[in-house]
């Protein structure tokens, strides 16, 4: 076996990275809108609407979180692979350059829920001011792991970027 083959693509382990990290949120949330309370204080879910109004709410951030993870697969993929066939041929050196600049703005959008996260805990964590138990630690690991998702698709992107831009420049 050569060593390319053996070699690790850096963009693709970022995008597959940051796919990984962002994943738990999303999916901590959904067996909460299905009903189980996963120990979160009855205070807090009373708050939320949850069951209620919150439920959808909940569902239509988890929806949006896990499209925006399938997207980061385009950050691993061949652009010819993602490029329609029927697109002229000026415009084919346009679409890594849309994905490329997509996932930097989202991640400096996800840099700054981030950010206002962290600033405002006490309000994000719905375990604040309890003691925590084994569901709140698990939240808490969750919602840690998110905190790696913008830098992980900046990586990524930038680096997406730079891979095509090398490939379409003249030689």
């Amino acid at each position: 076996m050569n060593n390319q083959a053996r070699s690790v693509d850096p963009v693709a382990w970022c995008a597959y990275a940051g796919m990984a990290v962002a994943l738990p949120t999303a999916l901590w949330r959904l067996p909460l809108a299905m009903g189980a309370t996963l120990g979160t204080p009855a205070a807090w879910r009373e708050e939320q609407s949850i069951p209620g109004t919150g439920v959808w709410y909940l569902l239509l951030l988890s929806v949006v979180q896990l499209a925006a993870i399938a997207c980061m697969l385009f950050l691993a993929a061949d652009p010819k692979m993602v490029t329609p066939r029927w697109l002229p041929a000026r415009l084919h050196r346009l679409v890594p350059a849309m994905i490329g600049g997509a996932g930097v703005a989202g991640a400096l959008v996800l840099l700054l829920l981030v950010t206002m996260s962290v600033i405002a805990w006490d309000k994000v964590d719905p375990f604040a001011g309890t003691d925590y138990d084994a569901w709140a630690w698990l939240c808490a690991i969750c919602y840690l792991l998110a905190a790696l998702w913008p830098p992980l698709l900046a990586a990524a992107s930038v680096g997406y970027l730079r891979r095509h831009r090398r490939a379409s420049s003249p030689a």
